[in-house]
This record gives structure tokens, sequence and C-alpha cells, in this order.
């Protein structure tokens, strides 16, 4: 019998992250949660809000979940929602498309998901609840911070570090052995080729920070 999972959220990154645990075919989907209705999802049933998932966890012991929720901007939400949820019990396992490639000596954090066709190499660290998009390349000794989303069809470089709750744009790249500080976001096609080292926005080629604050 398969473990059960429900997946928090009913938007496009829920969508994507059903899609995913479907073809894996590790868990039962239960259903999803969200404020509104949007009815079956590939399939998946509507649970109600998310006040609901505490009755569930009670009825469905070692319940997993998954975080259907992306970030586009530079949020504390997901860190809310896992803050939220662990303590009600909730368990968030690592969820890994069967077409993504991950190297030796990978460590990837609670309830990180790692998309179609992403690479990512030997001893590199993902962080807890991160998302690895479809189509991303994460180098050699890379270190991603928790609450982070590599977007699809982005390239950061060996040796890379980069903190807590940062957006790589879709198509950006991040060249060896660069840091970048928590809460930064990589702007779409953006090249990161110096450390970023003050919380930001940045777009551009090279990438530079923008004065919206």
């Amino acid at each position: 019998m398969k473990d059960k999972i429900v997946v928090i959220g009913g938007g496009g990154h829920a969508l994507d992250v059903i899609s995913t645990i479907k073809k894996n075919d590790d868990y039962e989907i239960i259903g999803y949660t969200d404020p509104f209705d949007k009815g079956p999802l590939l399939g998946v049933k509507y649970l109600g809000s998310d006040d609901v998932l505490n009755d569930i966890f009670k009825e469905h012991k070692n319940c997993n979940a998954a975080i259907g929720i992306g970030i586009i901007d530079i949020s504390n939400e997901r860190q809310t929602l896992f803050d939220k949820f662990k303590k009600m019990g909730c368990k968030f396992p690592v969820i890994i498309s069967k077409t993504a490639i991950v190297n030796e000596e990978v460590s990837i954090g609670e309830g990180s998901v790692i998309f179609d066709r992403a690479i990512i190499n030997v001893r590199s660290k993902v962080g807890k609840f991160s998302i690895i998009n479809y189509g991303a390349i994460i180098g050699h000794n890379c270190s991603i911070g928790d609450f982070v989303h590599i977007s699809g069809g982005s390239i950061v470089a060996g040796g890379v570090e980069i903190g807590h709750n940062c957006i790589i744009g879709v198509g950006a790249k991040i060249i060896q052995n660069k840091k970048i500080i928590n809460n930064c976001l990589l702007g779409v096609g953006s090249v990161t080729i110096t450390d970023l080292l003050k919380p930001g926005t940045y777009f551009g080629v090279p990438s530079r920070r923008m004065n919206i604050d």
C-alpha cells in the first residue's frame, strides 16, 4: 500500500507537483487544499481550505504533504506555511522526478521538489522547500539555501552559493564560485558574474541591482 500525500495549493505550481507525484507513482494523492474549489486537478479532488488539514492528518496517520504554492517574488509565504503545518506534525518528503538527474553525494532538504530534466551535479546541497524547476542545471559543489526557486532553464555553475529565499529567473545564469546573499531575485535571462552581497532584484547582462526599494 502506498503512503498517502496531500497537496497544499491549487494553482499552476500545484498542477506541476501533482503531475510529478502521479508520474513517480510513489504516493496516493488524497486531494488538494486551496481557499477556492477549482474542481478536480488532474483527477485529484478538492478537500477544502487549509483549515481541513488538521483533521486530515488526524484521520490519515503519517500522511505526507507537498506544498504546491510556487514563488515568483521574494516572499516568506512558503516558510510561513512550512512553520504552520510542521506544528501539526506534517511530513514533507523530497519529490524528485524520475527524469531528473541527481548525481553522487548530493543532499536535498525536506519538502524540496526536483522537476523533469533538472540536473544536480556531484557534492551539491539543496536546502529545504526549494524548487528546482524543469531543465534547470546546478553544477558541482553548489550550496542552494532553503526556500529557493531555481527556475526552468537556468544554469548555476560549479561552486556557487545561493542564500535562503532567493529566486533565479527563467534562463538566468550564474558563473562559477559566486555568492548570492539571502533574499535576491535574479531576473529572466540575467547573467551574474560577480558576488551579489546586497538583497534585492537584479536584471541584465551582467546583472545589476535595480533601485526599486
